[in-house]
């Protein structure tokens, strides 16, 4: 009998804008995007269930990113929601920069950003 199975298919979800941003790798103003990367464990090239995730938030040009933690990813996701209803103009950007500005995702980015980055 054979049997193929395998690991580190990758699914990714992008949650959508999340943090404006000037990106320190390629220099360009942008919405760093919320993604979500599940590896899953497969057999007969068959995704089964995942087995692990990570979360980034990615610049959307240059695709380099830094990874979140489970809090940070919580909080990045409120941010997402609410990039999302300030677009649809149920929120006004005041409301959406205070959201912003209190879940201190912005400095943690830039920070992480200028000592540690992936391509995704």
């Amino acid at each position: 009998m054979f049997v193929l199975f395998g690991f580190d298919k990758e699914k990714i979800k992008d949650h959508g804008p999340a943090i404006p941003a000037v990106c320190p790798h390629c220099h360009n103003p942008t919405h760093f995007r919320l993604v979500e990367v599940a590896k899953w464990f497969t057999l007969f090239f068959i995704p089964i269930f995942p087995y692990e995730w990570t979360y980034w938030l990615k610049c959307d040009i240059c695709s380099r990113g830094v990874e979140l933690d489970d809090e940070r990813f919580e909080r990045a996701q409120r941010i997402a929601r609410a990039f999302r209803k300030w677009r649809a103009e149920q929120i006004s950007e005041e409301r959406y920069n205070e959201l912003l500005r209190k879940s201190r995702l912005l400095e943690y980015t830039e920070r992480r950003l200028t000592r540690s980055q992936k391509d995704l």
